[in-house]
């Protein structure tokens, strides 16, 4: 049954690409036969000590990938790899991309590209050069593209994992990143989002964190935190669960809080954020992030029973303070660590006192550090489930 299953799986890969690729390539202009094109699955980009690109490009083999699905290959047959992986050096990725055709057979079509992974020394030296590129090139699908930035290993050893989970390593790393909404402990950044952001003056950028993970995982857990197109530094998994918090991007969530001498696991159902910033004598005097959200009672182990409406006030308090918690912990990094205004309080000052905006824009950052935080967390829970304690044996 499970053989069925992943023969289904890839079949259904196979056909997502193909599907992408002849959409893609649709009129008579820009038409090409797929057998004249490389089709890029996921890219990697990296700045080398001597400042030059490091381009690095996974490509999928769709007859490889048709063999493997029909079970083609055994009996002793060495079977073709679904993708391969190459990469080369330039002095911009559009010079890499190019210069890399005297070591592939065909054209790399960019149009089927479904993950960008960012180097962490490119990173630290700045993005803004190489989202040029992507801005600039008409095939790429701006909003299916999942950005994501390395940590503590090279985008090209992470292109080149071999997972058994998949066989187009790139799907499993953007499936493990659409995962996350689920957990909200990474920030999932489409490019068409990123570069929404770096164009923002008055909100600086976050783009999730992906980490190898063995030699067949990879981890997508955390974020990056940008200055200005420079990576500041780094969010865990729980400062990046206070941003998203802050931000309203959180969709549902595990939240575990202490009870009695155990713990209750707290499903987060529904969550909105909001920030604003207060004004007094023309000035920026406050700044407020508040946080209303729902959440169920997902597993209980404590002794005591919850049939009270006391015992549902200390569970939404309990709750209240411990996302609280998380945000005051995000807050704290980007104000005294990173100084990086990463929940967008410039873009409401921008929005709603344009005057004051164009004084301070260019050093906004550091107002913003400066400025006291209040927060406020609202946190309601709708059900306890039908068991009000924990389950006991007779006897």
């Amino acid at each position: 049954m499970k053989c069925r299953k992943d023969k289904y799986a890839v079949k259904i890969a196979i056909l997502a690409v193909l599907s992408t690729v002849l959409l893609l390539l649709t009129g008579c202009w820009s038409y090409r036969d797929l057998t004249e094109i490389n089709m890029v699955t996921a890219l990697g980009v990296d700045r080398l000590e001597d400042g030059k690109v490091l381009v690095t490009v996974q490509v999928v083999e769709p007859a490889a990938i048709q063999s493997t699905a029909s079970g083609k290959g055994k009996g002793g047959v060495t079977q073709q790899k679904p993708v391969f992986v190459e990469s080369y050096e330039g002095e911009t990725v559009f010079d890499a991309l190019t210069s890399m055709l005297s070591i592939v057979d065909k054209k790399l079509f960019l149009g089927t590209a479904q993950v960008l992974i960012l180097g962490e020394g490119l990173s630290k030296n700045g993005i803004n050069e190489v989202m040029d590129f992507f801005q600039r090139n008409h095939e790429m699908e701006y909003d299916t593209v999942d950005v994501l930035v390395a940590k503590d290993v090279t985008p090209k050893d992470l292109l080149k994992i071999e997972t058994d989970m998949d066989p187009i390593p790139a799907m499993y790393i953007k499936k493990t990143a659409e995962n996350t909404v689920s957990r909200a402990k990474v920030k999932r950044t489409m490019m068409i989002d990123l570069i929404k952001e770096m164009g923002n003056s008055g909100r600086q950028a976050v783009i999730g964190q992906v980490a190898k993970e063995g030699e067949k995982e990879v981890r997508t857990e955390g974020a990056a935190v940008f200055r200005d197109g420079k990576l500041a530094g780094w969010l865990d998994p729980y400062a990046t669960r206070g941003y998203l918090f802050a931000t309203g991007e959180v969709k549902s969530t595990i939240v575990n809080i202490p009870a009695d001498s155990g713990k209750i696991s707290m499903e987060v159902i529904r969550s909105k954020g909001k920030v604003n910033v207060v004004f007094r004598n023309g000035e920026p005097a406050l700044l407020t992030i508040q946080v209303v959200l729902e959440a169920n009672v997902g597993e209980y182990e404590g002794e005591r029973k919850l049939d009270s409406p006391d015992d549902l006030h200390r569970l939404e308090e309990t709750l209240g303070e411990e996302v609280k918690k998380e945000i005051r912990m995000t807050v704290n990094l980007a104000q005294k660590d990173y100084s990086s205004d990463i929940f967008g309080f410039g873009t409401q000052v921008h929005k709603y006192h344009p005057q004051y905006w164009k004084k301070v824009k260019d050093g906004w950052n550091d107002t913003f550090s400066k400025l006291p935080v209040d927060i406020k967390v609202d946190a309601r829970v709708t059900r306890t489930g039908f068991i009000k304690g924990q389950i006991k044996k007779d006897g």
